[in-house]
């Protein structure tokens, strides 16, 4: 019985058209399942919208597969008769079935990442790799829990073997001497160039980008458009999306419009100010605990979000002592949230600070203060010593000792391991406890908890004991903040405790349950309180505090006489101006007073974040210029940030 084929040719040309055609069609049909899988995540749109969508996705898709292909291309259309040499074929076939898996699994990769990031992967992933971890005991975990995209992926891989049988190139027919050599090549350099055509999007005056995808729909909708080996491809040896030569404000414009240099509370009347000045307010030196919660969305805090009661009830509590903030995630990353806490260094490009060309400039953080003031500093993280980089970070900061997994194992064993990332937070909260308790005072310590993570799971002795929601990351949520009452009932008994204030935050949000959360600035939102025990008050402020602004905030509320470098402000100087910056989307984005203010370089998008929360009317496409003293705001933020970035002026005394 003869196999049935789809396209039996002796045609060199057409069999590769059909191979070509072939790997375009399923990475459309991983763009589906990308869009099924997270389509909740994606804001509504018309029906020439979805068009616009669709031609991207052809574009993008068409750009994607003749640059995977390349190799394969330029191997089948040189004009020479080894192509039809059987062993010649099955290298060729090698550079064509290696990318297409590749592109695919990575385009279904994203399908269930995407919800932790809200943006597509980039070339960074293999900066990641780079950072130390022990994903031999997490891609099991992975493939467990995602075990429906596995299947699909199998069944597509399948597909694609089946119909790749099925495109045969027949024996090759001979013709005079001299007529195929020219055809050939006629027909090389034309498909050549059509390849290099389709590669640049057209005619077009630079290679599309990432960033074009705005042109096809708006920034909530854009990773709908591009995927992901085209993310990781246009991305790759890029200079994290800063621009040297990009300025929009004179020197001595800009620091008037937006300056990173920021002046203590207590030196704005001193012309003297000296940056080493020990001298503290009548506070005295305070002990400074930063806890940063794991994937602590705001959704999830019951006193923040009434439609989750239930999942905090230590942090609902303990939030009726504390000065709570709209608090805003500088990232959607927990490598972006560590310098951005500890140094007021948000990453505002599409790369972490940590891992970015840049890593290796000189910063100062809080702890570097700190010390400068007689602080002893300590960072604890109960993953495994490495995890992102964060332990060699934190030391270039003014972190003299760091506490991870190794430092709990050499004390306790592997009790309290939970067997994927790190140490469960109960124990370790308690271990970093009975460590604080052996510091010289003062002291500025700060712990990122690490249960409240994927793959969702609370200690064995626990199991059962906390409550179950809409996602199973509320399990894991409770179970942390449990945990979090259990270090304050050890920390509440040690005579350091009134003598500290503690700030508590979340890294970044998670994957979003009710649709509030899933658009627009809403997922940057995370909890953000000061809990100082010496003085039991509960006030709620409307104001935002971001990431950014803890940095100068701790410097203001022990009263230092210090000037900070930071891209945030002190939030209890009424004199500053309320905002909060990030980047996603391929734009940067800016919340400041009623405006919620998206640029890409190129595109601009303006909303009045109080009269229109869905974010429907674009006021950069009125009449409506109220706006421009705010987009000029984050111009001059762009502007000191890549300037400053790329000439290594990130400190005080860089100016």
């Amino acid at each position: 019985m003869q196999k049935f084929t789809i396209l039996k040719t002796n045609k060199i040309f057409s069999y590769v058209a059909a191979k070509f055609v072939l790997a375009f069609v399923l990475l459309l049909v991983t763009q589906l399942i990308f869009f099924i899988a997270n389509h909740n995540l994606f804001s509504p749109t018309n029906f020439g919208g979805v068009m616009k969508i669709i031609w991207g996705n052809i574009v993008f898709g068409l750009s994607t597969t003749a640059m995977v292909l390349s190799p394969y291309l330029i191997l089948n259309v040189i004009p020479m008769g080894l192509r039809w040499n059987k062993i010649y074929k099955g290298i060729a076939e090698v550079f064509y079935i290696v990318p297409v898996f590749v592109m695919l699994i990575a385009n279904m990769i994203d399908a269930a990442y995407y919800p932790f990031t809200f943006r597509r992967m980039t070339s960074e992933i293999f900066g990641y790799l780079g950072v130390g971890g022990d994903m031999g005991s997490l891609i099991p975990q992975f493939l467990k829990d995602y075990w429906q995209y596995l299947i699909i992926f199998i069944v597509l891989i399948w597909i694609f073997f089946w119909c790749n049988r099925r495109i045969v190139l027949a024996k090759r027919i001979p013709h005079p001497y001299g007529t195929t050599i020219f055809k050939d090549s006629l027909l090389s350099i034309f498909v050549i160039a059509i390849a290099v055509f389709i590669i640049r999007g057209g005619f077009i005056y630079k290679p599309l980008r990432p960033i074009d995808a705005s042109k096809y729909a708006s920034c909530d909708n854009t990773s709908l458009v591009f995927n992901t080996p085209f993310s990781i491809i246009r991305t790759y040896g890029k200079n994290s999306g800063i621009e040297p030569k990009k300025y929009f404000f004179s020197e001595k414009a800009l620091d008037k419009v937006f300056s990173p240099i920021n002046i203590p509370m207590v030196a704005m009347h001193d012309d003297t100010l000296a940056t080493t000045d020990d001298s503290l307010s009548h506070n005295g030196k305070r002990n400074v605990v930063i806890i940063i919660l794991e994937s602590f969305s705001e959704e999830y805090v019951g006193f923040l979000n009434p439609d989750n009661k239930g999942f905090t009830p230590f942090l609902d509590s303990l939030s009726q002592h504390c000065t709570v903030y709209q608090g805003m995630a500088n990232g959607k990353r927990s490598i972006e949230a560590i310098p951005t806490i500890l140094s007021g260094m948000p990453s505002i490009m599409f790369e972490p600070f940590i891992i970015s060309p840049y890593a290796t400039n000189k910063i100062e953080g809080l702890p570097d203060v700190l010390k400068r003031h007689g602080y002893n500093t300590s960072f604890f993280h109960g993953a495994y010593n490495g995890s992102m980089n964060f332990d060699a970070f934190v030391q270039s900061v003014g972190v003299d000792n760091y506490y991870g997994k190794d430092e709990y194992v050499a004390e306790y064993g592997n009790n309290g391991y939970d067997g994927k990332w790190g140490i469960f937070d109960e124990p370790f909260l308690q271990f970093m406890a009975k460590k604080v308790s052996t510091f010289q005072q003062p002291f500025f310590t700060s712990v990122f908890t690490i249960s409240s993570h994927h793959p969702y799971t609370v200690p064995q002795e626990h199991v059962g004991e906390f409550p179950q929601g809409k996602h199973p990351i509320l399990q894991v949520v409770a179970y942390s903040d449990y945990a979090l009452r259990q270090f304050f009932a050890t920390a509440s008994q040690t005579e350091w405790y009134k003598n500290t204030v503690f700030i508590i935050t979340a890294d970044h949000t998670a994957p979003p349950i009710s649709s509030k959360y899933s658009t627009g600035y809403n997922v940057y939102k995370v909890p953000m309180l000061i809990f100082d025990p010496s003085n039991d008050t509960h006030i709620v402020k409307n104001r935002i505090m971001q990431q950014a602004d803890i940095m100068p905030t701790v410097i203001d509320y022990l009263g230092i006489n210090e000037k900070t470098f930071s891209f945030g402000k002190s939030v209890l100087n009424p004199q500053n101006p309320e905002y909060h910056i990030s980047y996603g989307c391929s734009a940067y984005q800016l919340i400041k007073d009623k405006y919620y203010i998206r640029y890409d370089g190129t595109k601009l998008e303006v909303f009045d974040r109080i009269a229109d929360p869905e974010l429907k009317n674009d006021l950069a496409q009125s009449d409506d210029s109220a706006y421009l003293p705010h987009f000029n705001f984050l111009k001059a933020i762009i502007q000191q940030y890549n300037n400053r970035m790329i000439e290594n002026r990130l400190t005080v005394g860089k100016k």
